[in-house]
């Protein structure tokens, strides 16, 4: 059996089928589970934004404060200045008790005149600012402003300046109060804010072109902590922002953008995807990857409840059913433990039906062998009643006076001997309802040329007699055929100068599905002198044989053809052999047949 055909036998059995319409009945279930992890998926991701991005306020907290503290030192600086400006001593102390009370959080804090020259400072060293690009801008439009410079002019390194107007009491403008943050304040301010005992957590800072101001693991690893197909630019005036994304070392991280002030500086938080709560919305599995494995675990449950509580059951059974069918009457126990109640039922019902085959079989071999015994019987007594019959001529033979008396009375006591023959090997045969010809033909053939042989006329015999099944009547007409035809071999034959004469007997089946017997003799040359015979051995020709032939191949319904070829005598008979039913039926329907 091919793997081909074995897989059409397993994908048509009933655990396929099983398979198939529980999927079909479970996908609408599968749809909605899928539908459902979808919405929960979206419902999850939108809670984890809100998570990244409160997660990342809470670690921006300490630069949020700080910038708060700038902006409000710078108010508190405003409030005071009208009253410090006029005396520079005064004004610059004030100036460096707020960097010492800030702790080096800030790098520098002044007051920015008007006029660019700046005095009133909390490194008592005078500046001068004019022609700088910040402040030419903060004169032009007095505001709060918070501005990035990566090279401060004061400190030298980058800074966060927050400046706001400084206004006497009519409201003119007297300058700007001035409060300078290093970045490396933020960078500190960072550390204590990571989550967990390794820092997985990277805070940076950016300004409004992209560019990274500081990062709480260092400038030089900070590309690793970017996401690597967003320019940073690209949040400039966006808001709060928060987002999954991979970073340059293709490592899947969740960002938060938060605007420190609108415009000027941002602050972005970089987590590893795998320290937040939502690990499931994290993970590499697709959405429908859930939803397909319940699917397809509810179609390997239907598979192993059919094999476990059907498909085993309907094996054992099958086997036992097929196991008998081939003609094996061994009788087995059908174990069925664990089965449904229905297959118990049918596998009893199985056992019943093989004990009542058993039975009839059993019953009907017995009524076989009786009839075949019976038949055996009658075909012995009418053997033994036509040997009587031939004593009986035997007798009358040496009674009689006429040589064309006894010359008939021969004839009859041999066709009488050769029925008795016919009936010997038809109950030697071993089967009763059909005769296999390659049993009968032979005897019958050693036979009668057996009877025939004497010291000075012998028989070489070449047979060729295959296994055709014939029914009792055709088997009879053609044993007797055949031994009218031998008949005629004892009469014809040519024994030849050794006194040996060919004889072939063939029966063979022929392509068309009829069947040929074939009697053929050597026949004496036609210039070879005549070798005569004692009349009491071979008695003369009446004509009364080749009608017993003809009757005899009418009665075959065959087609019957003979004469010489060359040196041989050949006898052939071709009809086609009947089948056993067909002549059960021919005796039921058509009465009884004629007898020759």
């Amino acid at each position: 059996m091919s793997i081909w055909h074995k897989f059409r036998t397993r994908a048509d059995g009933l655990g396929a089928r099983l398979m198939l319409g529980m999927g079909v009945v479970l996908l609408p279930l599968a749809l909605l589970s899928f539908a459902q992890s979808m919405a929960s998926n979206r419902l999850a991701e939108s809670r984890m934004r809100a998570a990244i991005l409160g997660e990342t306020l809470m670690a921006a907290g300490p630069q949020i404060d700080l910038l708060m503290q700038a902006r409000g030192t710078a108010m508190a600086m405003a409030a005071g200045l009208p009253q410090w400006i006029e005396d520079t001593d005064t004004c610059s102390a004030h100036m460096r008790h707020i960097v010492e009370t800030a702790q080096e959080d800030y790098s520098f804090v002044g007051f920015v005149p008007l006029d660019g020259q700046i005095i009133c400072t909390s490194d008592d060293k005078p500046f001068d600012v004019q022609g700088n690009a910040w402040f030419n801008d903060i004169r032009t439009n007095p505001r709060p402003l918070l501005y990035v410079n990566r090279e401060g002019p004061i400190s030298g390194t980058s800074i966060l300046n927050f400046s706001l107007p400084v206004r006497d009491d009519a409201g003119a403008l007297l300058g700007f109060a001035s409060v300078s943050m290093p970045h490396a304040g933020f960078e500190t301010r960072g550390i204590a804010n990571t989550v967990g005992g390794d820092r997985p957590l990277t805070i940076l800072t950016f300004d409004a072109k992209g560019e990274v101001l500081t990062s709480t693991t260092g400038l030089d690893d900070v590309a690793r902590a970017l996401p690597s197909d967003r320019p940073l630019g690209q949040f400039v005036g966006q808001g709060g922002n928060s987002f999954l994304a991979k970073a340059a070392d293709g490592r899947r991280r969740a960002f938060a953008v938060v605007p420190l002030s609108e415009g000027n500086l941002y602050l972005l938080a970089s987590w590893p995807a795998d320290t937040l709560d939502d690990e499931g919305m994290l993970s590499n599995w697709p959405p429908f990857a859930f939803p397909f494995l319940m699917w397809a675990a509810s179609l390997l449950v239907a598979w192993l409840a059919a094999e476990s509580q059907v498909l085993r059951h309907v094996r054992v059974l099958h086997a036992s059913i097929t196991s008998f069918a081939r003609g094996d009457r061994r009788v087995r126990h059908i174990s069925m433990a664990g089965a449904p109640s229905e297959l118990r039922d049918v596998a009893r019902a199985h056992e019943h039906m093989t004990d009542s085959v058993l039975r009839d079989e059993a019953y009907l071999e017995n009524v076989i062998h009786q009839k075949e015994v019976l038949l055996r019987e009658v075909h012995h007594r009418v053997k033994n009643n036509l040997q009587l019959i031939a004593s009986i001529l035997n007798m009358q033979l040496r009674r009689a006076k006429s040589e064309e008396t006894r010359a008939a009375m021969k004839n009859v006591q041999e066709r009488v001997l050769s029925l008795a023959t016919i009936h010997r090997e038809l109950y030697l045969t071993s089967g009763q309802t059909d005769i296999r010809a390659d049993e009968l033909l032979p005897r019958i053939a050693h036979h009668i040329l057996k009877i025939g042989s004497t010291r000075e006329r012998r028989f070489d015999l070449d047979l060729e007699v295959q296994d055709i099944r014939l029914v009792p009547d055709q088997a009879v007409a053609l044993a007797l055929l055949l031994t009218e035809a031998l008949d005629n071999v004892l009469k014809h034959a040519w024994r030849g100068q050794r006194g040996v004469a060919a004889v072939r007997v063939a029966f063979t089946r022929q392509d068309d599905g009829s069947a040929l017997l074939e009697v053929a003799n050597s026949l004496a040359p036609e210039d070879a002198p005549q070798l005569t015979v004692p009349p009491t051995m071979v008695p003369p020709s009446d004509g009364f044989g080749t009608r017993l032939l003809a009757a005899f191949a009418a009665q075959l319904q065959g087609r019957m053809a003979r004469g010489r070829e060359g040196e041989t005598y050949r006898l052939s008979l071709r009809f086609t052999p009947t089948d056993l039913q067909a002549a059960e039926e021919r005796h039921c329907c058509d009465g009884p047949q004629s007898e020759i």
